[in-house]
């Protein structure tokens, strides 16, 4: 009987050993799939603030094609905060937008802003993505400081109402982007992001302003520089060159030359306008 007891005891025991290791099995099961969904909401979280960097900065792209075209729209933007609301996110920044196209040989800055507080809201889709909603900046003029209050968050103020402080990073970020474009069609040229002075034409004032009158109802004048050089433009994919350049008529009148030509030099097309009583007027010479 004694002995029957002792075995019922071992056995007792055994089955409570055997639980207990069960348990800490699975304990440690739980600890890995508590883990690993940490691991993916840091994943998720991550993933989250890349998006929003390229939604934004596709934003303001998009939003520069309302300035003067050229051929690449660059962008610069620094992010104060965001906020979400269920499938919506609201991001408060600093953007600028730069547009670029080679004059003279350069990639140069020829429009664009200055540091703008800008407020971009997106809905985001069941796969993260993100949708354009609403793209305000602030109205100019006497409700600037106003409507500035009116969008961004108090503990924003101070940085909007001196945004441009900024400026200098955010031409830094176009900079970089310019001269990624230009790796990517394998070009090698100076980006600029700063004015740069031009050879005017050396003629009369009033004969400038009459060859400017012209320009703005001649498509291939306007597409000319307004200055002794060249720049660069894309038609329906095919790259051109606008030249202006000036010389003397055998009779030592002044002389304006115009032409758009192909990459490898090819003309396409050519005006010679002749300056005579300070105007300015096509000659077949």
């Amino acid at each position: 009987m004694r002995r029957f007891v002792l075995i019922f005891i071992f056995l007792i025991l055994v089955i409570i050993v055997g639980l207990f290791f069960y348990q800490g099995n699975d304990f440690k099961k739980n600890d890995s799939i508590s883990s690993s969904d940490e691991d993916i909401a840091s994943l998720h979280t991550v993933k989250g603030v890349i998006d929003v960097e390229k939604a934004v900065g596709e934003a303001i792209k998009d939003h520069g094609k309302s300035y003067r075209k050229g051929e690449y729209i660059a962008e610069g933007h620094i992010i104060l905060s965001t906020e979400q609301k269920a499938n919506e996110v609201k991001v408060y920044a600093i953007a600028s937008v730069g547009v670029f196209e080679f004059q003279d040989r350069m990639f140069a800055i020829v429009s664009g802003s200055g540091a703008i507080p800008t407020v971009v809201t997106f809905s985001v889709g069941k796969h993260g993505r993100y949708k354009l909603v609403a793209y305000e900046e602030p109205i100019d003029g006497d409700k600037y400081t106003e409507s500035i209050k009116r969008m961004f968050p108090k503990k924003h103020h101070l940085k909007v109402l001196y945004a441009e402080k900024y400026y200098d990073e955010l031409v830094k970020q176009q900079e970089e982007q310019a001269k990624e474009y230009l790796k990517k069609i394998g070009r090698d040229a100076k980006v600029i992001t700063s004015y740069v002075e031009k050879r005017p034409l050396n003629i009369s004032i009033q004969a400038m302003n009459y060859f400017l009158q012209m320009r703005s109802s001649d498509p291939f004048l306007n597409e000319c520089p307004d200055w002794l050089g060249t720049r660069e433009v894309i038609e329906k994919g095919v790259r051109y060159v606008y030249e202006t350049s000036q010389s003397k008529t055998n009779d030592g009148r002044d002389a304006v030359v115009l032409r758009k030509m192909k990459e490898d030099g090819t003309i396409i097309e050519m005006r010679k306008y002749v300056i005579e009583e300070n105007q300015i007027k096509r000659t077949e010479e």
